[in-house]
Parts: structure tokens; sequence; C-alpha cells
């Protein structure tokens, strides 16, 4: 006969794990332990037990409905199972446990993996329309505008038109035929550097770094006509930095955390403000740089043309 632990109880060991955990936060990431933040996640504890008590019911009624997969706990569901960690690996292990199709609950969210490659082809391929919309958080929220990107958005209107502002200046048939040249140029850049480099015929070196110099250029030639002298260009160290530290704080642990299970949102803020300032200075960046001078330029071609318009 299985243990039956009574609701006050339940409630009161839950407060006493949440006290623990708000303390561990605390001294782990420097969060103020204040009265006032302490009350607000008591309450999102309390509207988390209602609304689990009044679920908990249809729950049980429709839990037959939904895809195997590993014993949730409330709250964290199965993340203290997986970690913050979903590589390959872990979920086609669990695939051979629970089926090509099986559920993950992480927080408050559910997470359906399908590991079958005919399945896989429905998904992304047969049924691309339902399943093409990637879901959004606070985060990327930031960072694309509220979902105003292509990667981040509902896919309907709007993603449509993405599609097109992205595919038409670089990815047409005409686009290919006018910058081959130049890409060209930017590959034979990269050889001559390596051939008159004295380091790669004695000690060998890692070419990923001027491969991404190459890159940038490309992309940065295409949209703002403007190109990186160097590894050691300011503005080129100034590009990555800011993209990896987008990078990094988008994949951060505090993030996933906090976007997937609603009761750590309120220590979220720190956080939330490191990537808005981020932004900022990234937007600031680009328009400094290069955005206003690329208007100065069509500009001054748009009044050159209007001028020998009337000539």
């Amino acid at each position: 006969m299985g243990l039956q632990i009574k609701e006050p109880l339940l409630f009161t060991l839950v407060t006493i794990s949440l006290i623990s955990i708000t303390k561990l936060l605390h001294s782990y990431f420097s969060i103020p332990f204040s009265p006032s933040n302490l009350s607000i996640a008591i309450a999102t504890l309390i509207f988390v037990l209602i609304s689990y008590k009044f679920s908990s019911s249809s729950i049980k009624h429709s839990s037959t409905t939904l895809p195997p997969g590993p014993l949730s706990v409330p709250i964290f569901g199965n993340w203290l199972q997986v970690g913050n960690d979903l590589n390959h690996r872990l979920l086609a292990s669990m695939s051979q446990t629970y089926g090509p199709v099986f559920l993950l609950k992480l927080g408050s969210k559910n997470l359906v993996v399908v590991s079958d490659p005919e399945l896989a082809t429905q998904v992304l391929h047969a049924q691309g329309v339902e399943f093409g919309s990637r879901p959004r958080n606070v985060v990327f929220d930031i960072f694309t505008g509220n979902g105003q990107d292509m990667v981040f958005t509902v896919y309907g209107d709007h993603w449509r038109k993405m599609r097109r502002i992205m595919t038409l200046p670089f990815f047409t048939n005409k686009v290919v035929h006018n910058y081959s040249n130049m890409w060209e140029e930017e590959m034979d850049l990269v050889v001559r550097d390596l051939n008159v480099n004295e380091r790669v015929r004695s000690e060998g070196i890692v070419i990923r770094r001027r491969l991404q110099l190459m890159l940038y250029n490309i992309m940065y030639r295409m949209m703002f006509d403007a190109k990186f002298e160097s590894q050691e260009d300011p503005l080129f160290i100034q590009a990555t930095r800011f993209n990896s530290e987008r990078s990094r704080l988008a994949q951060s642990f505090e993030y996933n955390y906090g976007d997937f299970i609603p009761l750590l949102r309120p220590f979220l803020r720190g956080y939330l403000n490191k990537c808005k300032d981020l932004q900022s200075r990234r937007l600031a960046f680009f328009n400094t740089h290069y955005v206003e001078k690329r208007r100065y330029s069509f500009s001054v071609l748009s009044l050159y043309n209007t001028k020998h318009l009337f000539i």
C-alpha cells in the first residue's frame, strides 16, 4: 500500500523546501533574501498548489491520451532527472525505454520527443505548418523584439513576410550571381593569409577564427557594403564579442529554469536586465557603425539618380 501524505503536511513540507531553495538562490546568485521576495514566492506556491488540486482530476482522465514518459514531480517535472542538457544521446537512450514518442515535463511545459525517422518526417515535412512555430520565451523576446524575427515567431503572415525579406536580398539566383566574385575573393584571402603565415608551416594554427572573419565579411559586405580589415580590427572584436555574449545569455542555466518554472521568475530580474542592456548596446553598435552609414549612402545615391533624371 502506497504512502499517502495529507495536504496540510504536504503544504508545510513544500513551504520549507521553498524557503531552503530561496536561501540557496540567495547564496548562489546573490539574490536579495527579503520578506517581499519570500512572500511573492509563497503566494506563487499557493496558487500552484490550488491549481494542481483543481486540475488533478482532469489530468487523471486525460493522462491515458498522453505519450509515455518518466514519472515527473510537481513544479519541476522531469528536470531533476534530465538536468540542463537535453543532448541527443540522452534522448536516444530514453527512447529505448519509453518508445519512439515520449513525453518530458520541464517545469510547467510539456516536451514531446520524436525519435522515429518516419514520424520525424511527418512532424518536420508532411505536417510542417502545424509544427513550424517555435515557442517564445522571456529571453528571446528581448533579443528579437517580442518574436519579430523569422526564427522565434508564429508561423503565419508575419513569418512569410520575414522569409521574403530574408530570401530576396541574399538567396535568389540574381544575388548569387552578383556576389559570387566577392565570395571567391574572401575565400582566396583566407588561402593567401595562410600561405604567408610562417606559423602554419612550423607549428600549425587553428583557422576557426580566420574562417569566422571570412563569414562576417561576406555577410557585412552583402548587408552594409562594409568589411573588417583583420582579426585584430576593433569593430570585428566588438561584433564577435556581442554575439558571444548573446549566445551565452540565451543558453544560460539561469534563464532555462526561470522560463520553464514560473515560480522562479521573480528571481530573474537581474538576469533579464543584463539581456536588455546587451541588446541596447548591440543595436547602438549596429546603428552607429553600419545602419546610419548605409542609409546615408542610399540617400546620396537616390539624390544623385534624381538629379540625373531631370538633366
